[in-house]
C-alpha cells in the first residue's frame, strides 16, 4: 500500500484547446511530463529534467520505464498508458508506478475508440498490484462506480478544464474520491 500512497488519485491531462484564455500554470502539485508516443519520450525524459516534474508518463507502445527511471532516478513516478491486462502485466514487470487505463467510456477527446468499460477496469485490477488510473469520459457521475471497479484514481480533461470554474469542479472530483476510500 505505501507505493500506492505516492500515486495522486486524480490526475488532470492538460490541453490548452480546452482551456480558452485559462493559465495552464500549476501551483504545488506534483507535475508528470507525458511522453506522447514513442518517438517523443526521449524529449520527455530531458523536459521532466529540466523543470524537476515529479515523473513522467509513457506510451503503451513504447518508451521502456527503465531508461525512464535511469533518467529521472530512483524516487520519480512512472507511469504507463494501457489497454488491456497483458499490458498493464507489462508495465508492472517493467518496474512502472502506475498504469493509466483506458477508454473507460466514451469521450470527445477519443473519437472512433470504442470504450472498454468498467469490466476491463476490474480485469487490470485483479491481475496486478499497480494502481490504476482509469481515463476516458469519466465525470462526476461515473466516478464513484470506477473506483468501485477497481480503480486507484481518474484522469480527467474536459470535467475540469470545460468547467465555468475549475476549482469547484476539482473540489467535487476530489470529495467523490475521498468518500469512496474511506
Amino acid at each position: 500500500m505505501a507505493a500506492r500512497r505516492i500515486v495522486p488519485r486524480l490526475h488532470l491531462i492538460t490541453n490548452r484547446h480546452l482551456c480558452g484564455e485559462r493559465s495552464l500554470a500549476i501551483r504545488e502539485t506534483p507535475l508528470l511530463i507525458n511522453g506522447g508516443s514513442a518517438a517523443h519520450v526521449a524529449g520527455c525524459l530531458d523536459l521532466a529534467n529540466a523543470v524537476g516534474a515529479a515523473g513522467a508518463h509513457l506510451p503503451s507502445e513504447g518508451g521502456a520505464v527503465q531508461i525512464a527511471r535511469a533518467a529521472l532516478g530512483p524516487g520519480a513516478l512512472i507511469g504507463r498508458s494501457v489497454h488491456s491486462v497483458a499490458e498493464a502485466r507489462i508495465a508492472e514487470a517493467e518496474g512502472a508506478n502506475y498504469v493509466i487505463l483506458g477508454t473507460i467510456f466514451a469521450t470527445a477527446s477519443k473519437p472512433g475508440r470504442d470504450p472498454t468499460g468498467l469490466t476491463l477496469v476490474a480485469e487490470v485490477a485483479a491481475a496486478t498490484a499497480l494502481p490504476i488510473i482509469a481515463i476516458g469520459g469519466i465525470t462526476e457521475a461515473n466516478v464513484a462506480a470506477t473506483l468501485r471497479a477497481g480503480a486507484w484514481g481518474v484522469a480527467v480533461m474536459s470535467t475540469i478544464l470545460t468547467a465555468p470554474d475549475p476549482a469547484p469542479a476539482v473540489a467535487r472530483l476530489r470529495q467523490i474520491i475521498e468518500e469512496e476510500t474511506l
